[in-house]
């Protein structure tokens, strides 16, 4: 189970956003906003973004982009 945390990071990532990006936008450390990607890969059982996104869409934490 994801915290509230790690699914509001997962979302930013499946965006397409950095680490630095996403610390920038939620007032974080740039190393707790890579902690909390190990956390959510340990989590899930996954090892990419490509991966991190699939999980976003099949959980409809995000949309596909149309354009």
């Amino acid at each position: 189970m994801l915290s509230r945390r790690e699914r509001e990071i997962a979302l930013h990532i499946a965006c397409g956003r950095t680490s630095k990006e996403i610390a920038q936008r939620l007032s974080l450390s740039d190393l707790t906003v890579r902690k909390h990607r190990e956390n959510l890969y340990r989590k899930l059982g996954i090892g990419s973004i490509a991966q991190l996104v699939r999980y976003c869409l099949e959980q409809h934490l995000v949309r596909p982009s149309t354009s």
